[in-house]
C-alpha cells in the first residue's frame, strides 16, 4: 500500500508532459503596408483596382474615382500586406489542389517598394470560419479569417465610396 502511495506522489510531482507541438503560424504576405501603391482584388467576375499617390487611394477599375473610403482601403491593404495564418497546413511545393487553390475563388495583388505579391484564396475549411490561402510566389498554405475574405470580396464587387460629408441641415421653421 505504501508503494502505491509513493508511486502516486511521484507521478504528481513529475513535470507535466508536453502536448503535441503547436502548428506554427505561416507568413503568407510580407510587404510593408506603407510602401504599397497598387492594390487589386478579383473575385469570380468582379474586380476592383486601386492606386495610391500623394493624395491617397484612387479607384482605377472598374471606373476611375478619387471618391474612395481611404480608411477602408488602407485597413485592407495593411491586413493583406502583413498577412499571417493561424496555422500552416501545407509547405511550399506540396499539392495545393485539396485546398481549392489551383482555381482560387479570390486573388488580391499588392505592389510597392519594388515587390509584387498575390494572395490566392481557395476553399473554406470544414468549420466554415476560415479559408485556405497561399502567396502565389510561394508560401505555406495557411488558414485566414473568413471575415477578411468577405471584406475583400465586398471590395471587388462594390468598391467603397467615401461617406458623403454631412453639411448643415435646414431646420423647419416654426
Amino acid at each position: 500500500m505504501v508503494a502505491i502511495l509513493g508511486f502516486g506522489l511521484a507521478q504528481r510531482q513529475s513535470p507535466p508532459q508536453a502536448g503535441p507541438a503547436p502548428t506554427p503560424t505561416a507568413v503568407i504576405m510580407d510587404l510593408q503596408p506603407s510602401t504599397v501603391t497598387s492594390f487589386s482584388v478579383k473575385s469570380a467576375d468582379k474586380e476592383a483596382s486601386f492606386s495610391k499617390d500623394d493624395s491617397g487611394w484612387k479607384l482605377v477599375r472598374p471606373s476611375e474615382s478619387s471618391d474612395i473610403d481611404q480608411a477602408k482601403i488602407g485597413q485592407l491593404v495593411s491586413q493583406v500586406a502583413t498577412l499571417t495564418s493561424s496555422r500552416s497546413v501545407a509547405k511550399p511545393g506540396e499539392d495545393i489542389g485539396p485546398y481549392g487553390l489551383r482555381s482560387p475563388s479570390l486573388m488580391a495583388t499588392l505592389s510597392g517598394g519594388g515587390k509584387t505579391e498575390t494572395l490566392l484564396v481557395g476553399d473554406k475549411n470544414v468549420n466554415g470560419n476560415q479559408y485556405y490561402a497561399v502567396r502565389q510566389e510561394g508560401s505555406d498554405v495557411g488558414l485566414i479569417p473568413a471575415n477578411l475574405v468577405t471584406s475583400l470580396m465586398d471590395v471587388a464587387a462594390n468598391p467603397p465610396q467615401a461617406a458623403a460629408s454631412a453639411g448643415p441641415t435646414a431646420s423647419p421653421s416654426a
